[in-house]
């Protein structure tokens, strides 16, 4: 009999979890780890490592140990974003076809999607080990403001590793079907997902099985690896105090603080203070190896990162204010991610919604228990549950055609509810124009410019006719995964044009407009 599975794909960790009739099953490493990096390795001696072999090389090998490469997937290399992530990782990326990132390692080259899929193979292959058949269906999760291409390409990795994907969840959605809310009426319920590279916060609205979303919001590069970036920037200030050599400028040093400093994270979790000492710092060109004896206290630690907990906090009243609800309307409020652990974290998320957040499911598991029980449903498989929930989600930005002068006109509004389809009708800008570039963008402005561009849709031997004559029918679906399908018509001949968007080799955002040939509002 084959599995159907759920898979929480994280950018530092990622779980994999079953459904039966004895409850969800978190999949289990040889030693019982239910949390497995989401690091691959590849040692000189040839072979590939991946999960909690592949991250003990991270400090001894870090330019062949390929870890965060979420903040990667469907990401475009030209992106302001995508420098500043490459800017702090030990691995060679280059630009490849179309400006997707290229990761290189002992000769490879490889796209995200492939790095990907040696995650989630290896997650099929514990999962097979536990349960002794072969698991050949999945259901992976995506931050809530996952773009298009990015949820195609965290599709592409899941069919590389030989998944049928059955859908793309978003995880916050998930999080809260993990924690049984089908049995209740008319709730509102809050998710708090702060993992290692994204932060996202949804509110849904549950009235018995139906699970709908009615407003999310998100930062893409804001999770716990910027917060043991910042504490690593700390140490390395410290060592260069000490040794007279700044670490920055040694990629195995600074993996060694990286480290070094998401374990003093853990620590003051649960602690008030956090000493030892970090050694085999090289530094230098003597190759001396140098020691960082640390003391730090959790008040330390907290001043240090408040910027980020503000801005989690910022997103949280934006959703807020967005679902037109007060704090006191939350039902409950649901911790996800290894970065809800932060005592401070924790006390202003009570403080935001004025309760405390429920912690009953381990927050690192929680989201791939909620996507093994989608899988259980979409598969039919009754004796894993009884969960018949109806999962609505929203767009998570505004999704529009850019319009002659630079502007644009909407289609799809922000926390839109999905699947949906929308059709406006456009025209021609100009006299005897016979070629239209229709530009899709996703952003809340309403100047192009200002937006993310997304795509493109060229509709060519147009009827010359004078402006505003010629009619195109431009529709927008978003699928049940999140991922926009747009199609233009030219309402006369019926010529049309489709395309399943692509970031991935489209314009960086910094001097994005308009084609000249761009339509008009009809």
């Amino acid at each position: 009999m084959s599995l159907a599975i759920g898979i929480d794909l994280g950018t530092t960790n990622s779980v994999a979890a079953l459904a039966t009739p004895r409850g969800v099953v978190v999949t289990q490493g040889p030693n019982g780890e239910r949390v497995h990096p989401s690091v691959v390795s590849f040692p000189a001696e040839g072979g590939v490592l991946v999960g909690h072999e592949a991250r003990a090389r991270r400090a001894v090998d870090p330019q062949h140990t390929i870890y965060s490469a979420k903040r990667l997937i469907g990401q475009n290399m030209k992106a302001p974003l995508v420098g500043l992530a490459l800017a702090s990782l030990p691995y060679a990326v280059e630009e490849g076809p179309n400006q997707q990132p290229i990761i290189m390692a002992r000769g490879r080259r490889m796209t995200v999607p492939e790095v990907s899929a040696l995650v989630l193979g290896h997650l099929r292959k514990l999962t097979e080990a536990q349960h002794g058949d072969e698991v050949d269906r999945a259901v992976i999760t995506v931050p809530a403001n996952f773009s298009d291409a990015q949820r195609r390409a965290t599709r592409e990795a899941g069919v590389i590793a030989g998944l049928d994907v059955l859908r793309l969840v978003n995880e916050p959605t998930a999080a809260a079907l993990a924690y049984g809310y089908a049995q209740r009426l008319d709730e509102h319920v809050a998710v708090f997902d702060f993992g290692g590279g994204t932060f996202d916060v949804s509110i849904l609205k549950i009235r018995g099985d139906i699970f709908e979303v009615i407003a999310t919001g998100g930062d893409f590069f804001l999770g716990g690896d910027d917060i043991d970036r910042a504490l690593a920037e700390l140490l390395a200030a410290e060592l260069t105090t000490r040794a007279g050599a700044d670490p920055r400028g040694h990629r195995g040093a600074m993996t060694r603080l990286m480290m070094a400093a998401e374990q003093i994270k853990c620590h003051l979790s649960s602690n008030e203070v956090a000493e030892g000492t970090i050694g085999g710092l090289i530094v230098g060109d003597d190759s001396t190896p140098y020691s960082l004896p640390f003391r730090i206290t959790r008040q330390q630690f907290e001043n240090l990162v408040s910027g980020y907990i503000d801005r989690t906090a910022e997103v949280c009243q934006q959703v807020l204010t967005s679902s037109g609800l007060e704090p006191a309307q939350i039902s409950d409020v649901l911790c996800v991610g290894g970065s809800t652990r932060i005592p401070a974290v924790r006390a202003r998320v009570a403080d935001i919604f004025q309760r405390e957040p429920a912690i009953d499911i381990d927050p690192d598991e929680v989201v791939a228990h909620g996507a093994a029980v989608q899988a259980a449903i979409l598969t039919g498989n009754t004796a894993a549950t009884e969960n018949r929930a109806l999962l609505l989600d929203v767009t998570p930005a505004t999704l529009a055609v850019g319009t002659a002068g630079g502007y644009v006109e909407r289609l799809l509004e922000k926390n839109a509810p999905i699947p949906i389809e929308r059709t406006k009708m456009f025209t021609t800008a100009r006299d005897y124009q016979t070629r239209v570039v229709i530009d899709v963008c996703r952003g809340e402005s309403r100047r192009f410019a200002d937006n993310e561009p997304l795509g493109t849709i060229t509709l060519d031997n147009l009827p010359s006719a004078p402006r505003g004559e010629t009619r195109i029918e431009v529709t927008f679906r978003v699928d049940a995964d999140g991922i926009l399908h747009v199609r233009a018509r030219d309402e006369r001949t019926g010529a049309a044009q489709e395309i399943h968007l692509n970031v991935i080799g489209a314009p960086s955002g910094e001097s994005a407009t308009p084609a000249p040939d761009a339509p008009a509002p009809a």
